[in-house]
């Protein structure tokens, strides 16, 4: 673990960008499995690997390159290895590489107690260099002493800027390997002798575009800043010769094994606290077990979901699930609901309006499009000061395959869903609710090329809810499957799916909003039928592993019915069915979607899909097709008519 993962953690590594790289940089272990053209290693070996192009080593098991990889020595343990390897490259590219440390000259250490600090010591004596050596703590400073540095400073004053050039008979530093900002960096930029060589290993400065004195570059100096993973993108040869020049030195023993804590992976907290802390002298390394374990992480439960007396507020609550969602509040004990929706409730509502009402608690109707920049705040102050929780169900959809997206198939669905999460959550700044729940799809964890501005807009309040959550909110964003009796899927009870019941769907809500679960799919896996509706959802990586090859059965489909039907209209239009069905099922949409008469390039049909709706009727209506017949008949109908014909003969 380096200081890096801590800002990385913490969010404030800088990078050009803004997107963090993944926690970890350098490994030891034992190998698993080698590539097809690797030779220098096995199955079995002891490596440790250096990874600089930030896919992260903070895992039980990570991918590496063999060129960035070297056997253990014998005798050494992984985790006395792996905090040397990284850090002597860092400080022997430094120092060798880019400042040229000779023999004879004097260099500037600061922060030398830390791992790099340490390893650029042992890299400046095997170079024959003079070490002048900062520290920030009395206790650092003591362990440098021990470690036979001579000349010792404070890195946390400026005394050091006065000190250096008594020790130097005013000539100055050859080189200075620098991790101080500010004024601390610009002090020693002026303690460097003529044709002197400044190091900046640090990342704070360069990042916040710190000015220096150009004149300070009068006497010959040079100023260079390390990037090891530039180095290894730009210069693999540098980067890779470094690395070997390191193993070298170590299995010889000129440059000493570093200074080590040993942290279990069970501790990894703590681990981050030493390194965030500074106290910690060389490198912290963290140790998964030889054989581990499976772990759930479970928030403590809530006492109470829905706080007796408190208000609550359901957008889309005017009818289907936002309507049984306020009737759920109220058996609850909620004392005052407000709906949002933007129009008068259905006829039928008032059944349930009335139900509300006689469990004493207070209903109010407030109308507006949630996208509106008023709506979320008028929700708010009808709600009052008892507002406690929102569910955010409200949704338009607008099915279309994915070649018939436009701007405004995409605003309609988009709009509704984020355009009012974002209103609602700048409209509750200055609450403190117990949770905001928001009511997004299967199809955004699975995908749906039918439904993507759907999916869409579904991925995206998903990420919402993790950013918020991550920021102190309480926020819960549930990937429903249908909801068999009420909602807008309920016909997917008349396909054979199972569906949830209104009972068991927000009982599975108060359990999530009790474990404070921030982004889950709930729906019942049904991979026969599934994957007939859904077939790209056998590549999801969520589905990946629990599919096992399950074969379809029980079929009821059109196609099934066309073989045991007679030649004539009947079994003509049950042909059409199967074909309108089976693209359905492969654009991931709803046959009601894909009229019969719609060219294929209209509905989204790719040479791809094609080759796949060629081998699907193959299969089920047992009839010899090509792809160059499917676009001779390019629409579902006038391709029903040719399979139909076939089928005659």
């Amino acid at each position: 673990m380096h200081f890096r993962d801590v800002l990385i953690a913490l969010g404030i590594y800088p990078t050009d960008d803004g997107t963090l790289p993944a926690l970890g940089s350098d490994a030891a272990g034992v190998v698993l499995a080698v590539g097809a053209d690797v030779h220098e290693f096995s199955p079995g070996d002891r490596v440790v690997s250096v990874v600089p192009h930030g896919t992260g080593t903070l895992a039980s098991d990570c991918v590496v390159a063999a060129d960035l990889t070297v056997p253990v020595p014998d005798g050494v343990e992984s985790a006395d290895i792996v905090p040397s390897v990284l850090t002597y490259l860092t400080a022997w590219h430094s120092l060798h590489d880019l400042a040229h440390l000779r023999r004879g000259e004097t260099v500037l250490v600061h922060s030398a107690a830390g791992g790099t600090g340490l390893a650029a010591i042992e890299v400046a004596r095997s170079l024959g260099a003079t070490v002048i050596a900062t520290a920030g703590t009395e206790a650092k400073r003591h362990h440098l002493r021990e470690r036979g540095v001579e000349h010792v400073l404070d890195s946390r004053t400026l005394d050091f800027a006065e000190q250096v050039p008594e020790l130097t008979a005013g000539r100055g530093v050859d080189v200075v390997l620098n991790s101080l900002t500010g004024a601390a960096m610009r002090a020693s930029l002026e303690l460097l002798a003529p044709t002197g060589r400044f190091v900046e290993i640090g990342k704070r400065d360069l990042y916040d575009g710190a000015r220096v004195d150009l004149r300070t570059f009068r006497h010959g100096i040079t100023y260079t800043a390390l990037d090891l993973v530039l180095t290894a993108t730009e210069q693999p040869a540098v980067f890779r010769a470094a690395l070997r020049q390191v193993m070298a030195r170590i299995r010889d023993g000129r440059l000493p094994l570093l200074p080590r804590t040993v942290v279990p992976l069970t501790e990894a907290a703590e681990g981050f606290k030493q390194l965030a802390s500074g106290d910690h002298i060389g490198r912290v390394v963290l140790d998964f077990p030889a054989t581990g374990q499976h772990l759930r992480v479970q928030a403590a439960a809530r006492d109470t979901v829905v706080r007796p007396g408190g208000a609550y507020i359901v957008t889309g609550g005017t009818k289907g699930l936002g309507l049984e969602a306020a009737r759920w509040l109220a058996r609850a004990g909620a004392g005052r609901v407000v709906l949002g929706g933007r129009g008068e409730p259905p006829s039928e509502a008032a059944d349930v309006l009335r139900e509300i009402a006689d469990t004493g608690c207070a209903v109010e109707i407030v109308r507006g499009d949630i996208a509106a920049p008023d709506t979320a705040p008028r929700l708010v102050a009808a709600a009052g000061a008892e507002l406690r929780g929102i569910l955010h169900t409200a949704v338009v959809l607008d099915d279309t395959p994915i070649a018939g997206v436009t701007a405004d198939k995409l605003e309609r669905v988009w709009h509704p869903k984020v355009t009012g999460l974002l209103n609602l959550h700048e409209a509750v700044r200055d609450h403190s609710l117990d949770w905001l729940a928001v009511f997004s799809s299967m199809s955004a964890m699975l995908g749906n090329a039918g439904q993507v501005n759907y999916a869409a807009a579904g991925a995206w309040v998903d990420a919402f809810a993790r950013w918020r959550h991550d920021q102190g909110l309480p926020t819960l964003s549930v990937n429903w499957g249908a909801w068999g009796e009420a909602g807008r899927a309920t016909h997917f009870a008349t396909q054979g799916f199972d569906t949830l019941s209104t009972t068991d769907g927000f009982a599975a809500l108060e359990a999530l909003l009790r474990h404070q679960r921030v982004n889950t799919g709930v729906f019942d896996y049904q991979p026969d039928l599934l994957f007939r509706a859904f077939p790209h959802a056998r590549s999801a990586p969520l589905l990946s592993e629990v599919d096992s090859g399950v074969a379809v059965s029980g079929d009821t489909s059109p196609a099934s019915r066309v073989l045991a039907e007679k030649p004539g209209p009947g079994r003509a239009q049950l042909v059409c069915e199967a074909v309108v069905h089976t693209l359905a099922a492969l654009l991931g949409t709803q046959p009601s979607a894909v009229p019969a008469h719609a060219k294929f390039t209209e509905v989204g049909l790719d040479s791809l899909l094609a080759v796949a709706l060629t081998r699907r009727l193959q299969a089920d209506l047992d009839v010899a097709l090509t792809p160059a017949e499917v676009w001779a008949h390019p629409s579902p109908g006038e391709l029903a008519t040719h399979l139909d014909s076939v089928l005659r003969h």
